[in-house]
């Protein structure tokens, strides 16, 4: 009887726990569901602010690498300054520079630039160049002074354009070596090695290819271009005087047209023809004139005048006077 008692009370404590299960399924709301947790944006690329451009790519922008120049190598002093107002500061090795610097070699001094992909800049010695733009298809720089030799790589599909301060002239190449020179006052000339170069002034435009050379000056358009002459020529003009008590003399004389011409520290201006004549202070005692000329293709020609001596003392009058003797 017992055993009958708890065989019924284990049925039922089955049957209780059906009836649980079957009624949680059939009346009981399904669970809610859960949102997955929102994937955590990423950030936006850090920009470095120097040397880049930033590149509109739609919704988030793009740091694009913009070219610089980079000082490759230097020989004696060379100096770089930013802008006009900047102060110059000796250059050091793998210098980077941008638009609007300044690099200038000392006497007797070189620097070479890199402008960007297979554009090089080699600055000859007493000479000065300003950057001013750099960009992924061209660089353009601007020869203040003296003489500098490019080199443009075709392969490397940029553009290199060299202008001459005091002058709307333009040396232009995307492949090739040429070198320019310039007093800095309109006066410039181009000679082209290998390749092909346009060089445009005034309103005029010519295409100066390997071996051949063209200047500017007087607000001229380029000249037709010539056969680079086998050597520099430089003829100097005599002196008024070896002895004066003036305080400046006439310097002439003649050399290979569009030549910079320096005698001492100053720059002489020539004609088309290559004829130049320049004024030079004197100081007392002996002077010695020495003249300088550089041509586009870079060589160089020494000349020297005989030495001014200058003696602005007044005579003095030594003289004993008698008016008469005694009786």
């Amino acid at each position: 009887m017992t055993r009958s008692i708890a065989i019924v009370l284990l049925v039922a404590a089955l049957l209780v726990g059906a009836g649980v299960v079957v009624y949680g399924r059939v009346f009981d709301p399904p669970p809610t569901p859960v949102a997955p947790l929102p994937t955590p944006a990423k950030p936006p690329p850090l920009l470095r602010p120097t040397n880049e451009l930033v590149v509109d790519a739609g919704p988030a922008a793009v740091a694009v690498e913009a070219p610089i120049a980079v000082l490759t190598a230097r020989r004696g002093t060379v100096q770089i300054r930013h802008g006009d107002d900047g102060e110059w500061r000796d250059a050091d090795d793998d210098t980077r520079l941008g638009a609007d610097d300044v690099v200038r070699a000392g006497r007797n001094a070189e620097a070479t630039l890199q402008l960007g992909n297979g554009v090089e800049v080699k600055l000859s010695p007493r000479s000065e160049l300003r950057i001013r733009e750099l960009t992924d298809v061209a660089a353009r720089v601007r020869l203040d002074e003296g003489h500098v030799t490019a080199s443009v790589d075709a392969q490397g599909r940029r553009v290199l354009r060299v202008q001459a301060r005091g002058s709307d002239a333009e040396a232009e190449s995307s492949g090739g070596t040429f070198g320019v020179v310039t007093d800095g006052n309109g006066q410039l000339a181009v000679a082209a090695t290998t390749g092909r170069v346009k060089v445009t002034a005034n309103g005029g435009s010519v295409d100066v290819d390997a071996g051949q050379s063209t200047s500017v000056s007087g607000g001229k358009a380029p000249s037709t271009p010539t056969a680079v002459p086998g050597s520099l020529y430089l003829k100097l003009g005599a002196l008024a005087a070896t002895q004066t008590n003036q305080t400046s003399t006439t310097v002439t004389g003649t050399t290979s047209p569009g030549a910079l011409v320096r005698v001492g520290d100053q720059v002489a201006s020539s004609d088309g023809k290559g004829r130049f004549s320049m004024k030079v202070p004197l100081r007392d005692g002996r002077n010695d004139l020495a003249v300088e000329v550089v041509d586009a293709s870079g060589r160089r020609e020494d000349g020297r005048l005989p030495s001014v001596n200058v003696d602005r003392k007044k005579p003095t009058i030594d003289a004993n006077v008698q008016w008469g003797k005694p009786n």
